[in-house]
């Protein structure tokens, strides 16, 4: 294992950072809108992770918009020098281990670094903590290619929340169970 370089700590204008194009996360506004408490009463607690030749944000997206949404004009961020793989990869590492990344978008930078050359399958499994299986997901991205719902007939047992009226109507009743407290 490669020893860790020494981590920059600085201060940037809000305004001088960029997003970075490998994003594979998303948070949802009712997340946010509690970051944005947060941050409005505690202040920023955590560190931006940013590219070092560009500016890009490697970690803290959302933070840095509720930043720039209350007008915070300066934040705390740790530089790395890395190229454009290694921050996705970082990118993916942190949130992976944060439960938030979206496998859509997982899987495009996955691709992205192994077309690259920089990375063999094996090392992006180590690295990423994945199983085989998992990784072969990514890798061929079939089971999350954007799906025809709105064409696609649904069993009784599954029906999606982005589906249309016309595919829920093969269910005709939903069974419960009893439960005597109702």
């Amino acid at each position: 294992m490669n020893e860790p370089t020494q981590l920059t700590f600085t201060h940037i204008a809000t305004s001088e950072l960029t997003p970075g194009p490998w994003k594979a996360t998303y948070v949802l506004k009712p997340d946010k809108d509690v970051m944005l408490r947060s941050m409005e009463e505690f202040g920023l607690l955590q560190p931006i992770v940013v590219q070092k030749s560009t500016n890009r944000v490697i970690d803290g997206h959302a933070r840095v918009d509720c930043a720039l949404h209350i007008g915070i004009r300066e934040l705390p961020v740790v530089l790395r020098d890395l190229n454009d793989i290694d921050a996705m990869l970082l990118h993916l590492q942190l949130n992976r281990g944060r439960g938030q990344v979206m496998a859509k978008n997982m899987s495009r930078l996955i691709r992205d670094m192994l077309r690259s050359g920089q990375y063999e399958e094996n090392d992006l499994r180590y690295k990423l903590v994945m199983k085989a299986d998992e990784m072969d997901l990514m890798v061929d991205g079939s089971l999350i290619k954007m799906r025809k719902v709105p064409s696609h007939q649904y069993s009784k047992a599954w029906v999606p929340v982005e589906a249309p009226a016309k595919a829920t109507e093969v269910l005709n009743f939903i069974e419960r169970p009893p439960n005597a407290d109702r």
